[in-house]
């Protein structure tokens, strides 16, 4: 397997992990993620968009915006739908998208390179 295979599978664990923290029932939820509701939309998602601008030629960056542009709109949904103490916001999935830009940026001024980085970790010449 390569370590190209390996982002990718943890990146498909972040988002199943993150899915599962967002529809997790209020009362239920630890306290770590009740510091500002909109602060952490915007890191969630802007460290989303960092994770996935490694893995996806620059180009079609804009594919990892509209991902998590939908991922956010449908877990608020499923947030107001689900009625077990979370409440679906507009201004989530507005947090989600500034973070989601703001990931982007980060990763075009360089940190979408942090893939080089884990493979020079794990002693491989290149990321794929």
């Amino acid at each position: 397997m390569t370590l190209d295979r390996v982002w990718w599978a943890l990146g498909a664990v972040i988002v199943v992990l993150a899915i599962i923290v967002c529809l997790v029932p209020g009362h239920e939820l630890p306290g770590v993620f009740e510091y500002n509701d909109k602060v952490s939309h915007l890191v969630g998602h802007g460290l989303l968009a960092l994770y996935f601008s490694g893995l996806v030629v620059r180009r079609s960056w804009w594919k990892i915006f509209i991902f998590l542009l939908l991922l956010g709109a449908a877990i608020e949904y499923a947030q107001y739908a689900m009625n077990v103490g979370r409440e679906g916001d507009p201004r989530d999935v507005v947090a989600n998208s500034i973070g989601a830009l703001l990931g982007l940026v980060v990763g075009w001024f360089g940190g979408a390179r942090w893939p080089l980085l884990g493979a020079w970790i794990f002693g491989r010449g290149r990321a794929g």
